[in-house]
């Protein structure tokens, strides 16, 4: 989510109050049109805080956005407005890593839009998938996992099915895993 300052901004250059999450329709159109670049209605009302999301913005995303109230990019605006904007930083991180469980441990892990995965370790960063809500993954399938990370995509280095490796997979790419633990 953006910052109240940017957000106003916003309104200003829009000249329209937001108080809805249709009303984001608008301002896509109103950005493409000033930009010629597309920003998605859903990014919309996830950067100005419609919808609920652990994962920060996309760099891109937040250019275009930038680039609507006359700036070069995101950078350039956020300094003007007086915000922090280093690309990296330490903090800490929800996580489990792989190398901390020991064989049978069961983790659990969550992710947008109503994911549900539930995995037993059983050993050398793989696993077997118990349970798989909404996911492409199956009851069975092994895995190749090196750690879990809240607000991270899920990066699965090999998947096994049925005796057959069907290489790696991503899940939680839009706004990265919203939970992780261990049951």
């Amino acid at each position: 989510m953006i910052n109240d300052k940017i957000r106003q901004k916003i309104l200003e250059k829009f000249d329209s109050p937001l108080q809805y999450p249709q009303q984001c329709e608008a301002l896509a159109l109103a950005i493409q049109e000033a930009t010629g670049q597309t920003l998605g209605v859903t990014t919309l009302k996830r950067m100005l805080g419609f919808v609920n999301a652990p994962a920060s913005s996309r760099p891109s995303s937040l250019d275009i956005l930038a680039q609507y109230l006359g700036y070069p990019d995101y950078n350039m605006l956020a300094k003007d407005m007086g915000e922090d904007t280093e690309i990296s930083d330490f903090k800490p991180v929800e996580s489990i890593d792989s190398a901390d469980l020991e064989i049978g441990e069961q983790i659990q892990i969550t992710y947008h839009p109503n994911r549900l995965i539930v995995l037993t370790y059983i050993g050398e960063n793989k696993y077997v998938v118990d349970e798989s809500r909404g996911s492409k993954l199956l009851k069975g399938d092994k895995l190749m996992i090196a750690g879990f990370y809240v607000g991270f995509e899920l990066l699965i280095s090999d998947v096994e099915r049925g005796g057959c490796h069907l290489g790696s997979y991503q899940a939680a790419k839009q706004s990265g895993l919203t939970s992780v633990e261990i049951l």
